[in-house]
């Protein structure tokens, strides 16, 4: 038995039919899904990283969502470097089809904020990828890592020089302005009332921003007269 198929015998024994059932609806999946809790799948994937890894990395698996995010998360637990795992990263990007197998496992490579001037090459590369979950990869790193006073200008310019039309790149775009709206409020509003976004994205970042509450109330009536018709 591979290592894979020991993990999904491991994982069918604990399926959670309910869980399932509300993962299914905040989750958009093509993928079979079988409703087993994210931290028992952070605890699986903690093992795997410590225990011969690659084995289970470079086996085939069957499209399963929490086969594939197993993947991700077992990544992001391996004490490499950014560097060293993006040639392992990109084969498990284009495997993912929802934002769930992103979001966590972007959070989980802490290992770039110490290879920031390295990554953010690939970041640049990754936003203009024709995978809307590549693209997504980007933005949510750049949210996470890179949103400092220095940084603003460049990423309001990649912020805007994303074209992939997909939702979920949309929604971190809008995500990661948010969180600039949040952090530098006067220089973001500057961009909010001057940038070249689509009509969706720029509304849904102003959105995010006003539920935001750490964007103050006056920002907030701002940010009310920005949206775009």
């Amino acid at each position: 038995m591979t290592k894979s198929e020991e993990i999904l015998q491991r994982l069918e024994l604990v399926e959670d039919v309910k869980y399932k059932e509300f993962n299914q609806k905040i989750v958009p999946t093509r993928q079979r899904v079988l409703g087993i809790r994210v931290p028992l799948l952070r605890e699986i994937a903690k093992e795997i990283a410590k225990d011969n890894p690659n084995s289970f990395l470079e086996e085939p698996k069957p499209n399963i969502h929490e086969m594939v995010f197993l993947e991700g998360l077992t990544l992001s637990y391996m004490k490499k470097s950014f560097q060293e795992l993006l040639p392992l990263l990109e084969k498990y990007l284009l495997k993912v089809d929802n934002w769930a197998q992103i979001d966590s496992v972007m959070a989980g490579l802490k290992s770039v904020k110490k290879e920031k001037e390295s990554t953010l090459l690939t970041i640049k590369r990754w936003l203009h990828s024709e995978h809307e979950f590549v693209v997504r990869s980007g933005l949510v790193l750049l949210l996470l890592y890179y949103v400092e006073e220095e940084n603003l200008e460049m990423i309001f310019q990649l912020s805007e020089s994303v074209v992939h039309q997909g939702y979920y790149v949309k929604m971190a775009n809008a995500w990661l302005l948010s969180v600039c709206m949040a952090k530098f409020p006067e220089p973001t509003l500057l961009f909010f009332q001057k940038n070249s976004l689509d009509v969706e994205t720029h509304n849904k970042a102003l959105q995010k921003s006003r539920e935001s509450f750490r964007v103050s109330k006056e920002h907030k009536e701002v940010l009310k007269k920005l949206k775009r018709g």
